[in-house]
């Protein structure tokens, strides 16, 4: 077998493969311009298995070489409707394939002719060399994907390859005939990498856009549902104090210890309304942290203390306190996480109704702080807990239903976790996760 038999059918092998690796990539990446390339392949392909084809038959009456030029011709032209709708997202109708096709037949036509081949020749070179400025990115546009320029660059080079070989003899099985197919064939392999760069950076682009485009519609639902939650949080305590101020616009209707009782019950009402408020705020600007590292055994003395100070809610609650001798300071707010264990510590006293036993306990579990508080109330059932950390959602009468929702946020912004064992009867388990990895 001739060497120069043995280099067409592997170069055709070898295309048959990259066009199958396009064609896959199309089936998931449909992009206006890569479906061209894709044809542009196809037509090189088959260019190639039709050179094959007449080393074989050795093609004496021309007919398999004049549709190897026809194809040949197919393949840069397509390549140029790439460029172009890549460029200005240009569009192939019926009317245009039609005249290509028969603009490649006309000028297969006159390669054949004495002296045509090599001016058909140049021409595609041309024409690939324009291919190649079109592909190369614009000035200014925000848009550009990696793999432009190279293959812009490859493109521009294989006109060139194309153009020079014209003024070159290559006799099969010659020096310059290996120079000039390996050169070639390199060009296509490194053209086919760009192309494919360039496609997968193309769908990484767009991905990220869409997944901003959502971020932002999620953004947009969660603000709404905010102002729906604010509106009904805040429509109960304003018509509380709408009727009150109605009773005490009638002096003769009351008593004095009714017009107390009402004047009460408007700042107990305007108190609420300021807590709504101030929770809400948080939500919306939480602090930065001052992150500095501490000891997490003051926090939970420093909260035990204040629930066994407050006599009126936790008269019957026993607060117990452990840690792990061995667990090391780590960064952390003071205030901030002073704040979410309170609001924990609070949250498990109501659900005993102040009777019962609270736990603070600070432990290490797999490279993290663990700080857990627990009571022995009547625990969360289960569809209820997996909406306990969104905005406005409460089981308690007059509860914001922004503290998980704050403490989820500030433990986030240390860059842990909340974990929530809990089930009817069985009572609550609350542990905050803290990586050491970040101390």
């Amino acid at each position: 077998m001739s060497l120069p038999l043995i280099l067409t059918f592997v170069s055709t092998l070898a295309f048959a493969i990259q066009l199958l690796i396009f064609a896959y990539l199309y089936s998931s990446h449909r992009v206006r311009f890569f479906h061209y390339l894709l044809w542009a392949w196809g037509a090189y392909t088959l260019s190639k298995g039709l050179k094959l084809l007449e080393v074989l038959l050795l093609d004496t009456g021309g007919v398999v070489a004049f549709a190897m030029d026809v194809a040949t011709v197919a393949a840069v032209a397509l390549t140029l409707a790439a460029a172009l709708a890549h460029r200005w997202d240009y569009r192939l109708d019926a009317h245009d394939v039609a005249v290509g096709i028969g603009l490649a037949i006309v000028v297969a036509a006159v390669s054949d002719v004495g002296g045509g081949g090599h001016v058909v020749g140049m021409g595609l070179g041309a024409l690939q060399i324009a291919t190649g400025v079109l592909f190369w990115p614009r000035r200014g546009r925000d848009t550009g994907f990696r793999g432009e320029r190279l293959l812009a660059g490859l493109l521009a080079l294989w006109g060139v390859h194309r153009i020079g070989a014209q003024f070159v003899s290559v006799e099969p099985g010659t020096p310059a005939y290996l120079a000039v197919h390996a050169t070639f064939i390199t060009l296509y392999f490194l053209s086919t990498f760009a192309v494919i760069i360039m496609v997968l950076e193309r769908a990484r682009s767009e991905s990220e856009r869409l997944h901003a485009r959502l971020r932002e519609a999620e953004r947009l639902a969660t603000a709404g549902e905010l102002a729906a939650g604010m509106a009904h949080e805040l429509r109960n305590p304003l018509s509380a104090i709408l009727n009150a101020t109605a009773l005490l616009a009638d002096e003769t209707r009351l008593t004095a210890d009714e017009r107390a009782s009402t004047l009460s019950a408007m700042r107990t009402e305007a108190r609420r309304l300021n807590r709504i408020l101030s929770d809400f705020l948080k939500f919306a600007r939480p602090p930065a942290a001052r992150v500095a590292p501490g000891d997490l055994r003051d926090v939970l003395e420093h909260v035990s203390g204040l629930i066994r100070d407050d006599r009126p809610r936790a008269a019957r609650v026993d607060v117990k306190v452990a840690v792990d001798p061995g667990l090391p300071r780590f960064p952390f707010d003071r205030d901030q996480l002073i704040q979410v264990v309170w609001n924990l510590a609070l949250n498990g006293v109501e659900a005993m109704n102040g009777r019962g036993r609270l736990s603070l306990e600070g432990s290490h579990r797999s490279g993290h702080v663990a700080l857990a508080v627990s009571d022995t109330g009547p625990g969360i059932p289960p569809e209820r807990r997996e909406h306990v950390f969104e905005p406005f959602y409460t089981g308690k009468p007059n509860g914001t239903g922004l503290g998980l929702t704050i403490a989820d946020r500030i433990v986030a912004a240390h860059g842990g976790r909340i974990e929530i064992d809990s089930s009817p009867g069985r009572g609550t388990r609350v542990t905050l996760l803290f990586p050491l990895a970040a101390s």
